[in-house]
Formats: C-alpha cells, structure tokens, sequence
C-alpha cells in the first residue's frame, strides 16, 4: 500500500486564512505516513491530535489526495473559540501560497481557499458548516427533553455521510448527515418505514430538507468480518425474507433508483460511446482495443440479461450495499441498514454482490456455491432449481457490470452537479475522482472477463 504524508487545514470561516506552525509557516501535520484510504476511517482520533496540538477543537469536513499528501481539512467545533497554542497563528491565504516553496502545497492551500464553503454534494461543506445541524438536534432534545450531557464526537466523515455521536441521558444517540447527490437514504429508509417491510435503526427524528436524521443506539454489533457458514445462512434467509415481502408493494411509491433487468438492458445502449465520453481525458481512458472489447461484451451481456428478463422472478427492493459493515446483528436477528442507493431490482443481484464481498472470509472456495444454491432454495416459487440456477449463473457473470454501471451513473450525476472541471482539491473533487476511479476499475474488470452464454 503506497504511503503519503497527512497535512492538516483549517481556513477561518470566510477562508482568508490558514493555521500554520509559528516558526515554519508549514500546515499542521500528522507524525506518521497514512495509507490514501485513511481518510474513510474514524476521523475523531485525528481530530483529538489536531486539538493536542494546536489548541483547537475542531471536525472533519472533507478529505483528499494529491500526489504526495493525503489532505485533512478541518472546521473549528466552536466557531467563537479563537485561542491558538502558542506554536501556531494565522496566515494570510494569499501570502502563504506566495511564500510556500512546495508547490503541490500552495495549490492544495488554493483549491481550499477557493472551495472551502462550496460543495453540490455534501451539505455540511457550507458557509455555515455543521452549525445548522447542531442547531437542528438542540432543538429536536429541547422539544422532547433529551439532556446532551456530554463531548460530541464524530464517528464517520466521507463523501456519502458524516456522523456524529451524541452521548445524553437517555444514552448515545447518532446524528448522521447525508450526501445529496445520488444518495437517497433518508427518503429511501422514511419509506421503507412507513411499508413496515424490514428491521430498521430507531429514528427519533429527520429533516428531509438537511439530510439528516437521529437515531437512537441500534444495540448489538456489526456482522463479524470472520462469520461462520451458519450465520451466512442466516443473513441470506433473512435477506430473502425480507426482499419476498417487498414484491407486494413493487412498483413502490417513494424515491427509488431502478436497476431492473429491464433498466440494465436499457443501459447498455451507447455504453462504450458514454463510457469513453466518461473517461476521456484521465488517467482512466480505454485503448481502441478496450473499446472494441467492451463493445463485444456488451453484446454478450444483453443476451444473458434477456435470459434473467425471460424469467418469471419479480423485483424487490434493493439495498445496492450488503456487506458486514452494514448489517447489524440484534437478538439474533440481522438489521441491514445505510441504505444510501435503495432501489427496485432483481433480488438475485443483491446475494450475487454480498457473496463476492466476504468470498475471501469463507472457509472454502466451493462454499460460496453452497451458498448461492441455499438462497436459491427460498425461490422455489418461481421455477425449479436447475431454472433458478441458470439465472443467477446470467446474473453473477454480469456482477461487475453492474457495479460499473451503478459507478457510472454516481461519477455523471456528480458531474452534471459541479462546475466544470471539478477542481480535484475539493469536497466533490474527491467524490468524483474516487467514483471515477472504481468506475474504471470494475470496468477493466469486465472487459477481461471472458463471457459466454
């Protein structure tokens, strides 16, 4: 794993000016090499050191990388507290970029100054910051005296949410902000509520407008990393239970993606042509050869599609995320939760997704066949094994399409949002180059995978 120096940024509010070590005139910085993935960790620790350091309590608002630096940057916690430890001061923006003699961080500094406050996707990365949601969530405990009777801490900040954990007298409750862009959980979950359909966090109360929401402590824990074949077997008949019960309220009437068969087959038209439009011009762009492979892929990936769509097996509702870190385990019953991509599908491709993630956690290689032949099982309903089989062998040779596609559709609903070039030192410069990124790597993907019907 390539390792990168963490720098630290924290701009006043109207973002005239940078915190800099007194004597270097140098961005605060972290003492250890970090992975690029750091910045999808826990954020408080990171936080505490800052605060160690320089005096200031502060939250993370976004994060990313450049060539040499993985790039913290920071909003103070209490925007009246301007006590800085004697090791460090204010810094005019402008003279810093003109003095800094790296220029990777002059620019990182620039790209800040100028989107400090601006961002289509994370609504926290504002003027006014997360003082809104604090505001929000004093109010909620004001209305139904819930006493907050200790430290705030931040639990979680990347580009699809940041949470927040809110310790009070009735116990830890969680303030979570969403993305807006191309993430629908609250809207999703608020439905999915109301059709009583499946296990889902306690919300105390949510702002559709925000994006955010309170919920009481779930209790229990994730799914272990390292689950045993009977737990597996557990997760998928629940999973199925749940995905049964919904086809009853399918077409649903709240906001959805569709990602049926028929939507995928929709998809595929002019996909090289947009795919290459997509990643013109990065370090990502497809070779002639990769074109005219995609092209043919394609083709073959209709055909196995209309073999899934000839089938008389309906849509569900479709999490779009199922892995350990998102299921809950409870009383013996498992709670799938952050549904930040809910849609209409087919429920093949959910279990197709879920089995490819823990494939490396599984005893055996021919355990992840057991498994799909137990889930298969719950749909008996709807055609004999040797059928259903047929199908989901379509489907799970299709499984990295679809990831491309759904990549594909969050990186263009992400541009479609931004000015135009994303600057790559900002809030939504880090979602879509990460976004863009996966895009191009699941693609390569399916393109050297040899498909056949």
């Amino acid at each position: 794993m390539e390792s990168f120096n963490l720098l630290f940024v924290l701009p006043d509010a109207d973002s005239k000016c940078v915190l800099v070590c007194k004597e270097s005139n140098r961005l605060p910085s972290y003492t250890e090499l970090v992975g690029e993935e750091v910045g999808f960790d826990e954020p408080h620790l990171y936080n505490e050191h800052f605060e160690g350091a320089t005096g200031i309590s502060v939250y993370r608002r976004y994060s990313f990388n450049t060539q040499k630096y993985v790039v913290f940057v920071f909003e103070r916690a209490n925007r009246n507290d301007f006590h800085v430890k004697n090791g460090y001061k204010w810094l005019l923006c402008d003279d810093f970029i003109t003095t800094c003699h790296d220029a990777e961080i002059a620019e990182i500094v620039r790209g800040v100054k100028h989107d400090y406050n601006k961002s289509e996707n994370m609504p926290w990365v504002s003027t006014e910051g997360f003082v809104p949601y604090f505001a929000w969530l004093k109010t909620v405990c004001d209305e139904i005296s819930i006493e907050i009777n200790g430290v705030i801490t931040q639990l979680k900040n990347a580009y699809v949410s940041t949470v927040f954990c809110v310790p009070t007298n009735m116990g830890n409750l969680y303030m979570k902000i969403t993305g807006k862009v191309f993430i629908n959980e609250l809207p999703f979950t608020h439905g999915l509520k109301e059709l009583g359909i499946a296990d889902l966090p306690n919300w105390i109360d949510y702002n559709l407008d925000m994006n955010v929401m309170l919920m009481k402590d779930m209790g229990g824990n994730d799914l272990l990393h390292q689950s045993d074949l009977c737990t597996i077997k557990k997760v998928i008949s629940q999973l199925a239970e749940i995905q049964k019960t919904s086809i009853s309220h399918i077409p649903l009437d709240f906001e959805h993606y569709d990602y049926s068969i028929v939507s995928y087959i929709n998809k595929l038209k002019a996909f090289t042509e947009k795919t290459c439009e997509m990643l013109k011009g990065t370090l990502h762009e497809l070779s002639e050869s990769d074109k005219n492979k995609l092209t043919e892929q394609l083709t073959i990936a209709k055909s196995l599609l209309e073999i899934s769509n000839n089938a008389a097996i309906p849509n569900v509702i479709h999490h779009g995320d199922v892995r350990q870190g998102n299921i809950r385990v409870i009383d013996n019953r498992y709670m799938f939760y952050d549904w930040a991509w809910g849609s209409v599908s087919h429920p093949f491709i959910e279990v197709i997704s879920f089995l490819h993630i823990i494939r490396r956690t599984l005893p055996n290689e021919s355990d992840k066949d057991m498994l799909a032949d137990y889930y298969l099982n719950e749909w008996l309903d709807y055609g004999t094994h040797d059928e259903l089989k047929r199908v989901y062998s379509s489907l799970a040779a299709l499984r990295d399409l679809f990831f491309a596609i759904v990549d594909y559709d969050w990186a263009l609903a992400v541009r479609r949002s931004c000015d135009n070039p994303i600057n790559i030192m900002s809030a939504d410069g880090w979602l879509f180059e990460r976004r863009l990124s996966y895009f191009a790597n699941v693609l390569r993907r399916f393109i050297s995978t040899p498909l056949a019907i």
